[in-house]
């Protein structure tokens, strides 16, 4: 009976510290669903066991899917998304929408990110052309709210000499979407991210389509925190494990440094990481420079694709200020343990606790 109640005592105690918080994000939809799932699952896989091993709680993870790019911007702001996956215009928008929202990481690659424009299998070769092979054809953007798929390759169209101006324009919706529309003659030409060609050419689904024109680099997807996610964390971790207290390590009191460097600290020599980073088509997640997406603001609102409302003269001091991250463990300097941030009792002394309480009782 003893054990029995020990073994119970020992679940909940476990329960206990797991229930109070989940942590729930989002990603714009640029791919298609399999490959959003697998990324979704990688995230959530990598960060429970990062933040279980990192401050002792099991913390849920979900994944909230989205139908479009507006969709996963309004789940940052209405609270049903703590943190999301975006590209750089909406990572931006989500930004100016949600102050104070804080950018996490980026990958390495998206510090140098290009669009590629693609031609379909019956068309002569453009790649003479440059981007003027776009002028005067009919040409797929991917989501009129992405950056690689419509925001720069736009740019880039309107910066060349002369300016080229396609005889048509659709959006698919995404970038896997685009590939097909132009391989099958739904259009001549499309714009696209790069990474998604690059998959698509390893995967061999490229439908004989072909890249005429490279654009020059800019900074795109980002992950950002929402407003509320760093209230709702101190007071929920409040709950979690109410009795005693001790030392905890500084990076679990802020959730936006947790998060931060857990992406950071994401590396192919452990499994889950390795599947983080293979899931994301990147080497290494990277922190964000102050002011680096100040382009992307300046873009879009250039192109009427932030509202007026948020186009002031100076971009919000949220725009590429996110936490810089602290890639130490953090355990050696553990906060005071009087502190109303303090997570209170690990789950060996929590059960210590109840157990020595209930073998009393029945004793």
């Amino acid at each position: 009976m003893k054990l029995l109640l020990l073994n119970l005592i020992l679940a909940v105690g476990n329960l206990i510290l797991a229930v109070g918080f989940q942590l729930s994000f989002t990603a714009i939809p640029d791919q298609d669903e399999t490959t959003l799932q697998a990324r979704a699952d990688a995230v959530t896989s990598y960060l429970q066991s990062y933040i279980n091993s990192t401050c002792e709680v099991e913390v849920p993870v979900v994944y909230n899917a989205v139908s479009d790019y507006g969709a996963a911007v309004n789940a940052l702001v209405d609270g049903t998304a703590d943190f999301g996956w975006f590209g750089g215009l909406t990572g931006v928008q989500a930004g100016l929408r949600s102050p104070p929202a804080v950018y996490l990481s980026q990958r390495v690659e998206d510090k140098e990110f290009t669009s590629v424009f693609i031609q379909g299998p019956g068309l002569p070769d453009l790649s003479a052309e440059g981007i003027q092979g776009a002028n005067g054809r009919s040409l797929a953007f991917g989501s009129e709210s992405s950056t690689s798929g419509h925001l720069m390759p736009t740019y880039f169209m309107g910066e060349a000499d002369p300016e080229v101006v396609p005889a048509s324009t659709i959006f698919t919706g995404s970038h896997d979407a685009t590939v097909d529309a132009v391989a099958d003659g739904s259009v001549e030409v499309g714009a696209l991210n790069s990474v998604v060609w690059q998959n698509r050419v390893v995967a061999n689904t490229t439908g004989g389509t072909s890249v005429f024109y490279t654009t020059p680099e800019y900074v795109d997807y980002l992950w950002v925190s929402g407003a509320a996610i760093a209230e709702d964390w101190e007071l929920s971790v409040a709950e979690i494990a109410p009795l005693g207290s001790r030392v905890w390590p500084e990076e679990c009191l802020d959730i936006h440094t947790l998060l931060t460097n857990a992406f950071l600290a994401a590396t192919a020599d452990e499994p889950l990481g390795a599947t983080l980073l293979d899931a994301y088509s990147t080497v290494g997640f990277v922190p964000i420079e102050p002011n680096e997406y100040d382009p992307i603001y300046s873009t879009g609102c250039e192109l009427e694709l932030i509202e007026e409302q948020y186009c002031a003269a100076v971009p919000p001091n949220n725009l590429g200020e996110g936490t810089e991250g602290n890639m130490g463990d953090g355990k050696e300097d553990g906060m005071d343990t009087t502190s109303t941030a303090a997570i209170s009792c690990s789950k060996e002394t929590f059960a210590f606790i109840v157990v020595s309480v209930a073998l009393g009782v029945i004793g």
